[in-house]
């Protein structure tokens, strides 16, 4: 860093946040991981329309309640905690390999306007994957179709406000993840399929601990008492689990906010 350099004035949090997003987010966007995300994240478009072209007969759920099945098991149970860790995890890394980072530093920003530019791209981008998906999946599920009782805007807006949730936390979470280890990958697939995976559906206080049983609690248009309902083996009321989600991932960010302004990086040309 020049002597000019270190003369600079600091820039104000939010212009250099929104700088630090605006080039984040063209990182972090077109790459080829995004493209294989947005199509794991569609598979339930795919299959609900090959429902569509061949019902089956005497479907015991309709479109309405196999949408809320779909949300909360394919969504915001596996896919959306791994696209978290897939891009949360990363989230200083791969500004580091890219040397994004690197530049970053060099300027008159604080760290923290680094942070907070870097989980801006990341919700953007993930949410961007997302929300087509989720939106198309609805539609295909509930409208038009005689198992669709039940649709309803207000339950669609739910559905995208408990995944961006979902990866608001998972994404903090993770976010803490990889600013504290250097391989954060493996750690975090145990925790999502260890403790997510088995102790969320244990019986008793146990699925208290865990983050996918609040967020699954965010979708009502569930069946009700038979069947497939038993895979929900908790709820949790609505602001319970955004309050508890909410502050985990609150929490989380600001501890990796804190280690990532103490944490030394290499500056290379």
């Amino acid at each position: 860093m020049t002597t000019a350099d270190q003369a600079l004035p600091v820039r104000p949090l939010w212009p250099a946040a929104k700088d630090v997003f605006f080039i984040s987010i063209e990182r972090m966007l077109p790459r080829p991981r995004s493209f294989w995300v947005f199509a794991l994240l569609a598979l339930p478009v795919f299959f609900g329309v090959l429902l569509r072209i061949y019902p089956p007969k005497d479907l015991p759920l309709t479109g309405f309640e196999l949408d809320g099945i779909v949300v909360a098991l394919f969504f915001i149970r596996n896919l959306l905690p791994l696209v978290a860790l897939l891009f949360g995890s990363a989230l200083i890394s791969d500004a580091v390999d890219s040397k994004t980072l690197t530049y970053f530093l060099t300027r008159p920003i604080s760290r923290l306007s680094i942070f907070l530019g870097e989980f801006m791209a990341y919700l953007v981008t993930v949410l961007t994957l997302t929300v087509p998906c989720v939106v198309l999946t609805y539609l295909v599920l509930c409208v038009g179709t005689p198992q669709g009782t039940g649709f309803g805007a207000t339950d669609l807006v739910q559905d995208l406000g408990a995944c961006a949730l979902t990866l608001f936390t998972y994404g903090g979470v993770f976010a803490l993840l990889g600013v504290s280890l250097k391989r954060p990958l493996i750690p975090g697939l145990l925790f999502l399929f260890v403790w997510e995976g088995f102790v969320a559906n244990f019986p008793g206080d146990a699925p208290n601990y865990t983050l996918t049983a609040y967020a699954r609690s965010l979708i009502r248009h569930r069946p009700s008492e038979e069947g497939l309902a038993e895979l929900f083996s908790k709820f949790f009321p609505v602001g319970e689990s955004v309050l508890v989600l909410g502050i985990v991932g609150v929490v989380s960010l600001a501890l990796a906010i804190w280690i990532f302004s103490r944490r030394e990086y290499v500056i290379s040309s």
